[in-house]
């Protein structure tokens, strides 16, 4: 495993960082709009606004790789995320934050698109599962250190917003300041959706559908929390639950799939996942029950994105690589509410 992460270690260092400020970002909206008085309706479209970003991102993205290369790209849209994050409360207006938002959701989809890349080039058919599972491993570190870091500062306030901003704003000094392989600029070429589902139909039609499934966890585990009557600290557990199972099983199922057909863990995975979301339906006042089955819906649904890049990539040419990270980080980009 070291040597395998020897190339790719600044890279996902620097994701780690980027989640971290994204992390506090996502939660700090919907924090500081209470405090400012914005209506439901005005957080809404403020929040919508990321994804709108987010889809043109992937799209451009593989266009400006194929320009200036992989590490300009990722330092360009980290510095512009970076900026976005510090203007917020600058201007605390619902039009300005939907635009401030457009923008770094364009980002994100773009440094998204860069990163994924740039390791499917250093991985090999053999090693791009173990590959990919360490990069998300790295954004679910990010995800969980961000909701530990809100704690440090008062969302009335301009710290954490300017604490986010740092972060993203040093992420990408690893990958500058490193001797690494970074791919060709020449790789990157386009390709189109459908010359992408031709090529896969089971890693676009699955992440198609994979996008609503994240959709669900992210937007609704805390809403279905309610509904059964938990209180607000089994809410968070039974959310950080969700974290957890995705942090300790997505390498172990990536480490699988450069053992075995990746379409069979492909399935063995969805299925558990289904069995898993059953149970805890099922689980009545069971709570550990609850939790057990938030564990593993957890960790056998989020490494399935992982499984279907990799399984994707498998038959493209590098120069490929680019442009189907976008169409499909443009996928579930789309159910994202």
């Amino acid at each position: 495993m070291v040597k395998m992460l020897s190339g790719v270690w600044p890279l996902l260092l620097g994701i780690v960082l980027i989640m971290l400020g994204n992390g506090m970002h996502f939660t700090l909206i919907g924090l500081r709009g209470g405090i400012e008085g914005f209506s439901a309706a005005e957080l809404a479209i403020v929040t919508s606004g990321y994804f709108v970003g987010f889809l043109s991102g992937a799209r451009i993205a593989p266009i400006m790789i194929r320009r200036v290369g992989h590490v300009r790209v990722f330092a360009a849209l980290g510095s512009f995320m970076s900026a976005g994050l510090i203007a917020f409360p600058l201007l605390t207006e619902p039009w300005a934050w939907t635009l401030l938002r457009i923008l770094i959701g364009f980002c994100m989809s773009g440094i998204y698109v860069t990163a994924e890349s740039w390791l499917n080039d250093a991985a090999t058919n053999e090693t791009r599962g173990k590959v990919l599972s360490a990069y998300m491993i790295a954004q679910t570190l990010g995800i969980i250190g961000a909701q530990g870091l809100l704690t440090l500062g008062d969302a009335a306030t301009s710290v954490l917003f300017i604490g986010a901003s740092i972060l993203v704003s040093i992420s990408f000094a690893p990958i500058l300041l490193t001797v690494t392989h970074v791919p060709a600029v020449e790789v990157a070429r386009p390709m189109r959706l459908r010359d992408l589902f031709s090529g896969s139909p089971l890693g676009t039609v699955g992440i198609f559908l994979l996008g609503s499934v994240y959709a669900t966890q992210a937007g609704m585990g805390a809403v279905f929390g309610t509904q059964i009557g938990l209180t607000t600290g089994q809410i968070a557990l039974f959310v950080a639950m969700l974290f957890a199972g995705a942090l300790l099983l997505q390498y172990p199922i990536g480490w699988l799939s450069d053992r075995m057909d990746r379409r069979k863990l492909i399935f063995i995975a969805a299925t558990l996942g289904a069995a898993s979301c059953t149970l805890g339906w099922l689980s009545g006042d069971d709570f550990r029950l609850l939790l057990a089955a938030a564990f593993l819906a957890g960790g056998v649904t989020t490494p399935l994105y992982a499984l279907f890049l990799a399984y994707t990539n498998d038959a493209l040419s590098v120069e490929d690589m680019p442009a189907a990270s976008g169409g499909l980080w443009s996928l579930p980009s789309d159910w994202v509410p």
